[in-house]
Formats: C-alpha cells, structure tokens, sequence
C-alpha cells in the first residue's frame, strides 16, 4: 500500500543500517525536519515489510551482517510498486567501483560518511521531488494515450510543448503550451513549417524523415539546448500510422527540462561542498576544544598566587594566542556555511590587518602572481571587528587570484579619503565624511555590466561548477554593511577589476569606553555536587580541580551513557548533582540526546550546555530543549564559576 502523497506529513523516510548510534541521530535529525521516520537495524528486516507497506524514501548503509545494501536495493527495486522510490545509499566506502555498483543495484544517489545530515535533509527533499517529478511525467504519458473521449481537454492540458506535423513538417495542430511558445496566435501559426516557429527544436527533423519507413517505424529522441533563451528540451518525434502502416503524421513534444537542470546542478554543487563543510565545521569544534584547555590553564596559571611574577608575561601571550585562535574558529566557521555574528569591535589599524593577512596571502595564493602591498601613510584608526575585516581581505583576494587565473598582478593598498557631496551624488550608499579606504585590484579578464549588477548576490558566480560557492562577495557586502561603510566596483572585460572597501574613521564619540578596573573579587564557590560530562579528558580535568578548589562536590563522564549512569547513582545514593556541565559533540551519545533522556529522568535536572559549536542559534536552541544555561568554548574559567553560581542560585520551577 502506498502512501498518501498529496499529505505532507506522510513524508515517511526508512533509515536501514546496523549502527544504532546512526539510527538514533538519524530519527532525532530527521524528524525535526519534518520526516515521519522508521528505522532498521538490517536489511531483510526492512524488506519484510516492504513486501506490504512502503515508504516515500529509503536511506541504506551498504555494509551490514546478512544482507548487504546493494542487495537490499536490487530486492526492493523487484517489486512493483517501488519502481519511483529514491533509495539514497550510505557508506564509508568511497572508491569508484563502489559507487557504480550502488547505482546498478538501482541506488538512485551515493552519499559517504561521516553524513552531514544538514546536506543529506536537502539531499532527500531533491530526491522527492525528483521522485514526484518522475511520478508526474509518468501519469502525464499515460492520460496522453488514455484520453481519446476528451482530446482537446487533454491536449491543451499537457504542459509540454505538443506539436502534429504533416509529413513536411507544417504544423496541422498545437497546444496552449506550443502557442505560448511560439509567441504568435494559432490562427497564425497553422500551416506553418515548424522551423520556421521553433528554430531551436528543428534539429532532428530531416534525420527523422530519413529513417522512417514502412518496415522502420520508431520515435527519435534528441536533447536540445536552444540559446535563443538559454533552456534545454528533450525533443521527441513520433509518427502516428494509420491502419494501413502507413505514417500519416507526425507529433513532437518538447519538454523544457531547464528546472530539472538547474536542480541538478544544485544537488552537485552541494555535494562538492559537503566534504569541505563537513570538514571545516569539525576542525572549528575540535579547534574550540583544544584553545579551552589553552586558556583555562593559562588562567589558573595567572591566577596561581605561587606563579613568578617573570612568568605573567607569558601566560597573557598564550592567552592572546587562544584568543587569536577563537577568532580563526569563527572564520572556518563562516567557510562552513555557519553564520557567525559580529564580534565586539574595537579600534583597528588597517595597515596591521593588511601587514597580518598578507603572510597568509604569500604563502595561499599561487606563485605565478604577482602581489604589490602599498600602506597609506598617517592612516587614522576604524572601529571594526578585526576579523571580518581579515575575511573581507581574504575574499576578495581570492577571488582576484580565480581571475587571473594561471597569473597576473594583485594589488591591495590603503590611504586616507575624505568624501564631498558631488561623489556622494554618484554613489548613493555614501556619506560625506572621512574614510579609510581599502582597494584591492586585479589584471584578470573583468566583468562586464550584467554580471556586475549581480556580484553581490547570495550563491551568484561565474566561476565553473565546483570553483566557488558565489558567497564570498556577499559576505563582503554583509560585513562592510556592518560597519556603517560601503563598496564600489569598477571593471570591464579584459582589463581587470578593482574593489573599493570605504570604512568611516573611528570618531571620539564612537571609541569604546574603556571599562574601569573594579577591584578583584573572590570567584563564587558552593558545596553543591556537580556532573561534568565532556569527552575531552583535559577539559573534564581543567573544571574538576578549578571548580574542586571552590568548595564543589564533582563528578565527571566521558559521554552522555554514563552520564546518565553517574546521575542515577548518585541519585539512588542520596546525592543527586545539583547541576550538569554537558558537551554536546560526543560519541555513543550525543549531547542532545543525553539532555532529553536526563530530563525524562529528573525533571527537576538542572542542565547547562557548554559547546564549541558557533552556531549563533545556538543558546536558543539549547534553552528550548530544557537547558537552563549555555557557554561558548573556548571559555574563561572564571566565567565558568560565575555563570554556575548563577544558574545553581535559579529558582526552577518544573513545567
């Protein structure tokens, strides 16, 4: 029996796989998507069922004890009614020949773990629609042949091109569609050669004369790219013969297969950016984790009354190291497709920006460039968040570098500008005033007017497929916005372009106010008991000894099993932790799964997330879901007690 499509929620997913930590992440993600999911811990399992009830879509690892993935999907694809489901296989394997078995045994995608179940949502919602655009152009061929008592209805219905053609080709009828696209009204149209109507769909009409014969008769299908308005059409002629067998007419459908293209080369975009998502988004966790062990150890040092006062120095240069490295997190971060907020900013020198990424420039941009730093002399100071504007400069660099592709010279240089009324006229997002202005210039082939209307368009790009994300000049835009500055764009075909980036100077009244220095007060202890769970050894031992020395009772796990464990012991034994301090990146469980079955436990379970994911959404997410706090690693141990205090002094209230 198949599901009711017409329904939204009867989107039901199969998950098929033996890991039942990927089954249990896969229903918890998958469901908050909106997908109604089953899962499986082996394929015949699944197949049982399938042989009476199926799903609107199928996700299959492919090694599993008993019978494998490829075989799951050469079983399913037997049965009759499971012809159009999208089967989307899994697996670590990675090699070619993997990959074309997958598709043979009828997979219709191929995806690699680790999955990033951010891509793989949007992955399934092609393949249903792709699975229901299929179901569709199948209906559509079986009401063409069907509706002989109501023809005119049905021909006029059908939303491809459909044309009957005498046999030298003169249109004898056409649907809405055809009329449509012929742009002329039919009274105009009939009795015209189809060439002269469509010139881009003509292209197989005289090989299709050629070979139709009373002992040859068959419909010629051609792909057809019409540049007149840039679309693509499967074109397909066919004779109609009469009870003699003899070709009396002929009918050709064009059917505009452009959305079906550009979803395809979406779903390939995407798939060429989930490795280095995947990638980027767990170097910045992993990243947050290392530069918290950093800075707390730092901290406790500085702290450390017993410490050589010749040693602070140092210690406040580890410090700002991981402090410099927090902000590189964010920055891989935004690489990743995670937005990351604006940081606080502060007075910025342009030059030292410049001079601090142009190492990074020398050392990532190819060597046949050419690259020229001019630094404005005197240049007064902005108020910026410093590494946006590293981004900024990266961006545009390497979006030069792409454009001048395999050389040319790119020049970066700052200097002063001040901004009269008559340039202001010209360009509209400017303000009269002082401005530190920052160009950046290439020698590469340029732009011409349309596509310069569009550069600051989100995931626009002329670069080929695979070459860039068309997000870079949009983040540009976003951050200069950001700082009350705006840019200009000059370029042409052939002779290179050059971007302005104008920052306001940082006025008195816009200068951070230096806080004052308050007298140091002793950190907040307690005797309350504690639960740490956190899969990073040195982070759970950094808040066992900081927090130990502040009078508290701690226990700690290494993941959310024996979390749960240690918070039921403890329990039983009369001594229930008073307070969780929970990761949310482990392995066996996650984080959020660990928080949802504590909170069915003990709904009383006083809760905070501390994660090194930057996800801005985050603490919203995180409170939602029962926490009563969140802190973003890397963080200050200090910070930590406080923030402690602060939820263990909550007067909660269970819902």
């Amino acid at each position: 029996m198949m599901p009711d499509k017409s329904s939204p929620s009867a989107r039901v997913v199969w998950v098929v796989d033996d890991d039942e930590t990927t089954l249990m992440l896969a229903e918890e993600v998958l469901n908050q998507a909106g997908f109604e999911v089953r899962t499986f811990v082996s394929a015949s399992s699944a197949l049982a069922i399938a042989r009476t009830t199926l799903p609107d879509i199928v996700v299959v690892d492919v090694v599993m004890p008993g019978m494998d993935g490829f075989e799951f999907c050469r079983h399913l694809r037997a049965l009759p009614a499971a012809a159009l489901i999208p089967i989307l296989v899994t697996t670590s394997l990675d090699d070619t020949a993997s990959i074309d078995r997958a598709y043979q045994a009828g997979a219709t995608n191929f995806a690699t773990k680790p999955i990033n179940w951010t891509i793989e949502i949007q992955r399934l919602h092609y393949l249903l629609k792709s699975a229901a655009l299929a179901r569709e152009l199948q209906q559509k061929e079986l009401e063409t042949r069907a509706a002989k008592e109501d023809w005119e209805l049905t021909f006029n219905s059908i939303t491809d091109v459909v044309l009957v053609l005498d046999l030298n080709m003169r249109v004898l009828r056409a649907n809405e569609a055809a009329i449509q696209l012929a742009g002329q009204p039919w009274e105009s149209m009939k009795g015209q050669y189809c060439r002269d109507l469509f010139q881009c769909l003509n292209q197989a009409d005289e090989e299709c004369l050629s070979v139709w014969s009373p002992t040859r008769l068959q419909s010629l299908v051609s792909e057809i790219h019409c540049g007149k308005n840039g679309a693509s059409y499967e074109v397909t002629i066919s004779p109609v013969i009469n009870p003699q067998g003899m070709v009396t007419r002929l009918v050709k459908i064009a059917r505009d297969l452009t959305t079906q293209k550009l979803l395809e080369g979406e779903l390939r975009q995407a798939q060429k950016m989930e490795a280095i998502g995947t990638l980027a988004g767990g170097i910045a966790h992993d990243f947050n984790n290392l530069l918290t062990v950093v800075q707390c150890c730092a901290q406790m040092l500085i702290d450390n009354q017993a410490v050589q006062e010749t040693a602070t120095e140092e210690l406040q240069a580890i410090l700002e190291a991981a402090k410099r490295g927090t902000t590189l997190a964010k920055q891989l971060l935004v690489f990743s497709r995670k937005e990351v907020p604006l940081g606080q900013k502060q007075l910025v020198d342009l030059n030292e920006t410049l001079r601090s990424v142009w190492k990074m420039l020398e050392r990532g941009l190819p060597k046949t460039l050419t690259l020229q730093k001019r630094l404005g002399a005197n240049l007064p100071k902005v108020h910026a968040d410093n590494g946006h504007l590293e981004q900024v400069i990266m961006n545009l660099a390497v979006n030069a570098a792409h454009a001048m592709a395999p050389g040319g010279t790119l020049r970066i240089e700052t200097k002063n500008e001040t901004l009269g009324a008559d340039f202001c006229r010209v360009h509209p997002d400017a303000r009269p005033g002082d401005y530190v202005l920052l160009t950046v210039t290439d020698t590469g082939h340029g732009m011409d007017k349309q596509t310069m209307e569009r550069i600051y368009e989100p995931f626009f790009t002329t670069k080929e497929v695979g070459q860039g994300t068309g997000l870079g000049l949009s983040v540009v835009f976003g951050i200069v916005q950001e700082h009350d500055g705006f840019l200009t764009c000059e370029s042409a075909p052939g002779v290179g372009t050059t971007f302005g980036i104008y920052l306001p100077v940082a006025s008195q009244l816009e200068l951070p106010i230096q806080p004052v220095a308050e007298p140091k007060a002793a950190l907040p202890g307690g005797t309350e008991t504690l639960l740490i769970v956190d899969d990073e050894a040195p982070i759970r031992r950094l808040l066992e000894r900081h927090l130990g020395r502040l009078g508290y009772h701690i226990l700690t796990a290494m993941d959310g099993e024996m979390a749960l464990r240690r918070y039921a012991e403890a329990t039983e034994a009369g001594n229930r932790p008073q307070l969780v301090i929970m990761d949310l990146g482990m392995p066996h469980m996650s984080g959020w799964v660990c928080l949802e079955k504590l909170r069915q436990f003990d709904s009383q379970a006083k809760v905070v997330v501390a994660t090194g994911y930057g996800d801005p959404t985050m603490e919203n997410r995180v409170l939602e879901h029962g926490a009563l706090g969140f802190m973003s690693k890397p963080y200050n141990l200090n910070d930590v007690a406080k923030k402690l205090r602060e939820v263990l002094d909550l007067s909660h209230n269970p819902k």
